[in-house]
């Protein structure tokens, strides 16, 4: 198997990881919180783990009701800035950003995982990819306010910019 068809099995490998991972987390009929995750239980996969705050109970797709709290290091490369701390409408463009309203909303309002594929075109690279996973958090078990993500990048790159390299 070579190519992409191995990128994605490797991708969803990560991914199935996560999920059993926020499933172990799980108790009957609630959701797990951000104080329920270990880092060193998923340690290898941090660079690409990322935390999504949800600043409504009802974001009702509303780009700028999302902030990425904490973004892997690998996700520099894919997105060529730092994007923790921002809110949505600050890392994508007016359509990027209500894609990504509408994925999470969707998680928020169904406390259920969400998944799938989407272009980096909109950062000049039609030929990479974002496999992601958004897997819903409740600091009370019940009320989604944060998102735990992870993210392969698919394909190849032909973004020219920053490396995402960082000196100490």
């Amino acid at each position: 198997m070579t190519g992409m068809a191995a990128e994605m099995l490797s991708a969803l490998r990560m991914h199935e990881e996560v999920f059993r991972y926020w499933k172990s987390l799980r108790r009957p009929g609630r959701l797990p919180s951000r104080a329920d995750i270990d880092p060193v239980s998923v340690r290898k996969l941090l660079p690409t783990i990322s935390l999504i705050d949800v600043l409504s109970d009802d974001p009702s797709n509303v780009p700028d009701l999302f902030r990425q709290r904490l973004a892997g290091t690998d996700l520099y490369a894919a997105y060529g800035m730092e994007i923790t701390g921002k809110h949505f409408n600050e890392i994508y463009g007016p359509n990027e950003a209500q894609y990504w309203a509408e994925e999470l909303t969707f998680v928020v309002r169904t406390r259920k995982p969400s998944v799938g594929l989407h272009s980096m075109a909109w950062r000049g690279s039609k030929s990479l990819a974002l496999f992601w996973l958004r897997l819903p958090l409740a600091s009370d078990g019940v009320k989604v306010d944060m998102i735990l993500g992870h993210d392969a990048l698919i394909g190849q790159p032909d973004l020219a910019g920053p490396s995402g390299i960082r000196a100490a």
